[in-house]
């Protein structure tokens, strides 16, 4: 029996239910476990250790095969970190950035990273191994390569691939740990949401996969017979970025403030998710031990943004309803960005013009195709846009999320798209990163926490939850982490999946 899931992004490739293909084709050194520890579990490394957080050594399982029967050594996994990383700058983070890595021998992997790597993770964090024989010849153009085959050591092999109509999986009979439990799984794309409903309904698929059902058909489900709702807290933070490398009055901290301010996020909660959300206030989840609580928050008060403005001198002086700045005179009139794709966040966004316009401040909006949004996004210096309406999912193991605040001007250009610059921000984040002591690093997350909460290079706006309806009469196991039962953090669903 296969357990039929929903791909419905048309990027689903590289975002979204895409990212669910690898963690079950190709196997890690380690894994995070499910929640609600979220802890590092052995996988092709059954133990690693470091004697200075810089230079780690990964022993790996002798038993692991690829699908075409060849072994798993560690000079696949050395191959991998060093030329995956070259392809795919986005994976080249400091726990992947390495001085040096080598195979001692076959089952054995040393590795020397560039700066000290502390915390409750080993370093090579979410990170596929890949089998040499197959892409060495590729190295250099691994972008190019089609890896129609796709073969990798996972619990699952690539049975066929349809574009634009599904991808199956079927079992690795010969995986070297614990097999799976389900024969195979089937991934498989549908037109509009109207579609997916009708496929979910009558059970041609069990599950809806990334992101779970528009909130709007919750209350649908919860009446059908042979369904199970499972509401989970979300994976993704949704928050302003403001374009600090644009000549404009939102570099003016002020300004930021009072639009923060001047932001409902109850209202967006109630009104386009229907009281599935949480207002956020950090890059770091509430519940993980790293959250400051003592954070600046900017609570809904337009009588304070308006004041904030006032003392500011952004005063409407031509009485439009729309305030001047006292430097030009100009309008505050600010372009803001989102993605068609989102539908929810441009909702999101015309609700944030109409709240602003109530304290003086005029937004006119900027929908893009969503690679569009990431070209401009992800170039601050090219100014398309003063604020944009970005997401991401730190994950429990976040990380990689404060290199979006490291110096622009320091290396941090390919994340941080809000030309922020801040040196000693960038000192504190090298620090934490280093740390071995979980307190003192905790401590230094703290300040870091507060530093942007501050400076406002991006303003923290909302967490949505996730509800997932899954079809609880064949199949039982379904597993939820944060993000619902399918996230890239979360394969576990796959792996746990039995027939009832």
């Amino acid at each position: 029996m296969a357990l039929k899931s929903l791909i419905c992004n048309e990027a689903w490739q590289y975002t979204e239910m895409g990212v669910m293909v690898w963690p079950l084709i190709y196997d890690q050194l380690w894994i995070l476990g499910p929640a609600p520890e979220y802890k590092a579990l052995p996988r092709l490394a059954l133990k690693w250790e470091t004697t200075d957080n810089k230079t780690w050594t990964f022993h790996l399982t002798k038993d692991a095969k690829f699908h075409d029967g060849m072994p798993v050594t560690a000079k696949d996994a050395a191959f991998t970190i060093e030329y995956l990383t070259k392809a795919t700058p986005s994976w080249l983070i400091p726990d992947k950035d390495c001085e040096s890595v080598s195979a001692v021998d076959d089952y054995t992997l040393t590795l020397t990273l560039k700066k000290t790597h502390g915390g409750p993770y080993p370093p090579v964090s979410w990170f596929p191994i890949l089998p040499k024989h197959i892409w060495e010849p590729h190295k250099d153009d691994m972008l190019s390569f089609k890896n129609e085959k796709a073969l990798g050591s996972g619990p699952f092999k690539l049975k066929e691939f349809k574009a634009e109509q599904y991808v199956w999986f079927e079992a690795n009979k010969d995986y070297w740990g614990e097999k799976a439990h389900i024969a195979e799984i089937v991934f498989k794309c549908y037109g509009s949401q109207d579609a997916v409903n009708m496929a979910l309904k009558s059970g041609d698929i069990d599950m809806i996969g990334y992101n779970g059902c528009a909130i709007s058909a919750v209350e649908e489900y919860s009446s059908l017979k042979n369904f199970k709702l499972i509401v989970s807290p979300g994976i993704e933070l949704a928050w302003i970025t403001f374009n600090l490398h644009k000549e404009t009055p939102l570099r003016d901290i002020n300004v930021r403030k009072a639009v923060m301010h001047g932001i409902d996020k109850e209202k967006i909660k109630a009104m386009i998710y229907r009281g599935y959300a949480k207002p956020a206030d950090s890059f770091i989840y509430t519940e993980l031990p790293g959250h400051n609580p003592n954070l600046p928050q900017y609570e809904y008060n337009p009588k304070l943004a308006a004041k904030l403005l006032d003392d500011a001198g952004y005063k409407d002086t031509d009485k439009d309803g729309i305030r001047n700045d006292p430097k030009t005179g100009a309008n505050l009139t600010f372009e803001f960005m989102a993605p068609s794709d989102w539908m929810d966040k441009v909702k999101c966004v015309a609700l944030m013009k109409e709240l602003l316009k109530n304290i003086g401040i005029a937004i006119s909006m900027k929908v893009t195709d969503l690679d569009t949004f990431y070209g401009f996004f992800y170039a601050p210096k090219e100014d398309q846009f003063d604020m944009a309406l970005m997401t991401e999912e730190p994950g429990p193991n976040s990380d990689w999320i404060w290199e979006f605040c490291r110096s622009y001007d320091a290396g941090g250009e390919g994340w941080n798209g809000a030309y922020y610059n801040n040196p000693a921000f960038d000192s504190l984040l090298d620090k934490m990163l280093a740390e071995t002591d979980l307190k003192k690093r905790s401590e230094h997350q703290f300040e870091l926490q507060k530093i942007i909460a501050q400076d406002l290079p991006y303003g923290m706006l909302f967490r949505r939850e996730i509800v997932d309806p899954v079809r609880s009469d064949k199949f039982e196991g379904f597993t939820a982490t944060m993000g619902g039962v399918s996230t890239w953090i979360n394969p576990w669903t796959y792996f746990n999946a039995r027939k009832k």
